[in-house]
């Protein structure tokens, strides 16, 4: 099939938004708004690299990747990776020869950039599968926990059934596992939360909207052991949580001191996902019992229906106090399970036996120190 790939032209912006509603959101205004936050307004890539198929008119897939800036082995040591993401085929051409296209093309694509590799955060178990099959590596995975409500564990058994019986297939295509969930939980999972705002201690505030330069500034003063981490700066904070596919909440501890700790809870906007599920997306303290705060007033106040946080890069002190509050690893259904890190080489040339930024291993998920807010997860 003579498909043809075409790079991001602002005059196809219509014709993705409308493709990302197999993938983003079924509203095609809010995938728009995604798109531009995303690739637009990117703080570190001055172009979107980002390939399209179009058949007859019609663009049919696109495989996109964005700027990420991360650093390595002590501040100021940085480099730019192109995170790969929003990898969509139209239902129609699945199977049809697109994907392979629009996969290559992009890594061709950043691969000129200069860039030393690419990564992938956000894969999904197909994607994943396919990823490693075009040559990226697993370098592990975020060990995600979860804390279920009673009612909520009821469900999810639901969800777990339709996900793994094979008689039921035929109605898992007419109604999904995450619309039943959805159909069955609270409209707004930050509701019990923002009512009770009020109640919270003096030290404690819960927010809207990031504090970019004070987060910057925690993140600044605290200890860092030179694992590879995203450039935590004001410029990225302030990008970083205006994604119009979610909606945060931001509990902060301070006293005479400023900022001391936050947290920063998350729930998506978009009907493709479980609306109900809040991700701990990001949490900073200066100390165990600051962080122990934030976490005790968040869980007491959301009384949420399912909380899931990643615990790969945390210490066992921050693991021992998410098991306290309930956490626990997934069921094994595929349906529940969190991906993991990938790895791309961009580099020309013989591969070295280890693929490295610094001193650290990049295919070592210990070398990294990772946050659920690096990915689109939240």
């Amino acid at each position: 099939m003579a498909f043809e790939i075409l790079p991001y032209d602002p005059e196809l912006d219509p014709a993705i938004a409308s493709l990302q509603t197999h993938l983003w959101c079924g509203d095609t205004a809010r995938n728009a708004a995604y798109f531009r936050w995303k690739y637009l307004d990117n703080p570190y890539l001055g172009d979107v690299i980002l390939r399209l198929v179009r058949d007859g008119g019609r663009i049919v897939a696109m495989r996109g990747l964005f700027g990420s800036l991360w650093e390595v082995d002590e501040p100021g040591n940085h480099v730019v990776l192109p995170h790969a993401d929003d990898f969509v085929v139209d239902p129609e051409y699945r199977n049809r020869g697109a994907a392979a296209r629009v996969m290559k093309q992009t890594i061709a694509d950043a691969r000129d950039r200069g860039c030393p590799f690419a990564v992938s955060l956000s894969a999904s178990p197909v994607t994943f599968v396919s990823s490693l099959a075009a040559g990226w590596k697993a370098a592990g995975r975020y060990d995600p926990v979860w804390r279920h409500s009673p009612r909520s564990a009821a469900l999810q058994g639901l969800r777990d059934r339709l996900g793994s019986v094979r008689w039921l297939s035929r109605l898992r295509r007419v109604v999904a596992p995450t619309s039943i969930v959805n159909a069955a939980s609270p409209a707004n999972p930050f509701a019990r939360l923002d009512g009770g705002a009020a109640r919270l201690p003096p030290t404690l505030s819960l927010e809207r909207s990031a504090r970019p330069e004070e987060m910057a500034a925690l993140v600044a003063r605290l200890p860092w052991d030179g694992r590879i981490r995203h450039v935590r700066s004001r410029e990225y904070f302030e990008w970083r949580f205006r994604n119009p596919m979610h909606d945060y909440r931001f509990l902060y501890f301070v006293d005479d001191g400023g900022l001391r700790g936050y947290l920063v809870l998350q729930r998506s906007l978009s009907d493709r996902v479980d609306r109900a599920r809040v991700n701990i997306a990001d949490e900073e303290a200066n100390e165990p019992a600051v962080r122990a705060a934030l976490l005790r007033a968040a869980l007491d106040l959301g009384r949420f229906d399912r909380v899931q946080a990643w615990t790969s890069s945390l210490p066992e002190g921050s693991r021992s106090l998410l098991r306290e509050w309930g956490f626990k690893p997934p069921a094994s259904n595929v349906l529940t399970r969190s991906g993991g890190l990938l790895v791309f080489r961009l580099g020309s040339g013989p591969a070295p036996a280890t693929w490295a930024l610094g001193r650290r291993n990049l295919l070592s998920i210990a070398d990294w120190d990772l946050r659920m807010a690096d990915s689109m997860v939240a």
